[in-house]
């Protein structure tokens, strides 16, 4: 038996569901997103971009503080060398002193110039890439640094007659400019990975 409706009461009907236009909110929020990850692009290439110049630039400093560092070395070295190589069997008492003070100075000059040209590189801020060849050349120049300081100090002892004292600097001296020369070795074989793009082989 059918069981009776409720007078009054109806069954409402299901609404007409009307489909949003999804196709037309979709485009938008694709094209939306799109220009946002074409945004997000160009900044993190730009940025990349960015970096890389600012490395290449600090490099590039770093390389140039190295080549004027180089140049008045290389000066001071022609000098003190020319000065070293002068045979000194033929002088007078007065000019062997003579000598020895302008070797002393000429090796106090070096030493300056060391100084000031460390001070440079080492503040340089180089990629990380360019540390090790930073640390070698900051080395190197501080064991030159030393073999200055050294012959100036052998030039004084010549002068007061203290030959002991003399020829245990020139030893000293000669032991400071092979660890020079051994980290101007490393710094090359760094430099050489910082440029390649590689880790620098064992010494």
């Amino acid at each position: 038996m059918d069981t009776p409706e409720p007078s009054g009461l109806k069954i409402p009907k299901l609404p007409d569901l009307k489909i949003p236009k999804l196709a037309v909110d979709r485009r938008k929020a694709l094209t939306t997103a799109g220009v946002a990850v074409a945004a997000i692009a160009i900044l993190l290439v730009g940025g990349m971009l960015a970096m890389s110049y600012n490395e290449a630039q600090r490099a590039a400093a770093f390389g140039g503080h190295v080549a004027a560092s180089e140049a008045d070395l290389l000066l001071v070295y022609d000098t003190i060398s020319a000065h070293m190589r002068t045979s000194t069997n033929d002088l007078s008492v007065a000019e062997c002193d003579a000598h020895t003070r302008e070797f002393a100075a000429i090796a106090r000059y070096g030493r300056d110039v060391t100084a000031y040209h460390r001070q440079i590189v080492a503040a340089d801020a180089v990629p990380d890439s360019y540390t090790g060849a930073q640390s070698a050349y900051v080395r190197a120049l501080d064991n030159l640094n030393r073999a200055f300081t050294l012959w100036s100090s052998a030039a004084g002892a010549y002068e007061v007659r203290d030959y002991r004292a003399a020829d245990r600097n020139l030893a000293e001296a000669d032991k400071a400019w092979r660890e020079y020369a051994a980290a101007i070795a490393d710094y090359n074989r760094e430099l050489r990975a910082a440029e390649e793009g590689a880790e620098a082989p064992p010494a």
